[in-house]
């Protein structure tokens, strides 16, 4: 019986080296071994870890990439920052000097000549042209009771007709409401002349006009006859930089405004205007 058993057993052993050398013999005839599955074994993780080198690899050249593009990006806000501050600057000092410019009209009381302003504002005249054009379209467009008037190769600081009458009651000297200059300018042009012929040129509302001239000063008025014979003054001619000798302040005017000579006018007085002056 125990001949049996280990006769079997041998049998069993003899069975699984047979089955052993046949998957061996397999294995060889399909070119593998097992130093080859060791091979492969060992090949495994050694393919993971350069998969993962690769990929550190390439994070690592993106990442540069990336860190060179914000490099050229903040290299290039920079250089923007540095024209805006340049363009803030220059846009800053313009509206300073648009503000001299501004503030001049307002303190002259006068026209005021591009060449004057140029040179006692030290800026340049074209720059000068540009700005006082700029200011004048914008009290034309703002809700203003001023304007800058352009007389002649001159500018002015004034009120607007509509609001001269009711302030001209505080007005010494400053700014001169347009009705008011433009009778003035009249006077200036053609003095002496009668006050009733001023009043036959610009209207009854020169008798207003007048008045207010006079009290502040830029006309003078002698009697002649029934009317009064009217003058500027040396005020005026200081205030609006012309000469105090008549005939050439009448000259310098004609030519600033671009007029032709003016010629005299007759001095017989209108009867229906006599009578209505209030002396």
């Amino acid at each position: 019986m125990w001949r049996c058993k280990l006769n079997n057993f041998d049998e069993d052993l003899d069975d699984k080296s047979e089955e052993n050398n046949e998957e061996q013999l397999e294995q060889e005839l399909n070119g593998e071994s097992d130093d080859d599955s060791n091979e492969k074994i060992d090949n495994i993780p050694k393919n993971q870890s350069q998969e993962s080198a690769t990929e550190n690899n390439d994070e690592e050249i993106i990442n540069n990439v990336i860190s060179k593009k914000e490099i050229d990006v903040q290299n290039g806000l920079s250089l923007k920052s540095e024209i805006s501050e340049e363009e803030l600057l220059a846009r800053q000092l313009r509206d300073f000097h648009r503000n001299q410019i501004e503030a001049s009209l307002y303190v002259a009381g006068r026209p005021l000549s591009i060449e004057e302003l140029s040179t006692k504002l030290e800026i340049p005249k074209k720059e000068v042209e540009e700005l006082i054009n700029d200011i004048a379209f914008d009290y034309l467009d703002r809700s203003t009771s001023l304007m800058i008037a352009q007389i002649g190769d001159s500018y002015q600081m004034q009120i607007k007709s509509e609001y001269a009458e009711k302030v001209s009651k505080f007005a010494k000297g400053g700014a001169i409401a347009q009705k008011y200059l433009r009778t003035l300018t009249i006077i200036a042009l053609k003095q002496p002349i009668l006050k009733s012929l001023v009043i036959k040129i610009r209207g009854s509302g020169a008798y207003e006009h007048v008045k207010y001239l006079e009290d502040n000063g830029l006309i003078d008025s002698v009697k002649k006859g029934r009317s009064k014979e009217l003058t500027t003054t040396n005020k005026y001619s200081e205030m609006f930089g012309l000469p105090t000798d008549k005939e050439e302040l009448k000259r310098v005017m004609i030519a600033q405004l671009g007029l032709d000579e003016i010629t005299s006018e007759p001095e017989e007085e209108p009867q229906e205007l006599e009578n209505n002056e209030e002396e």
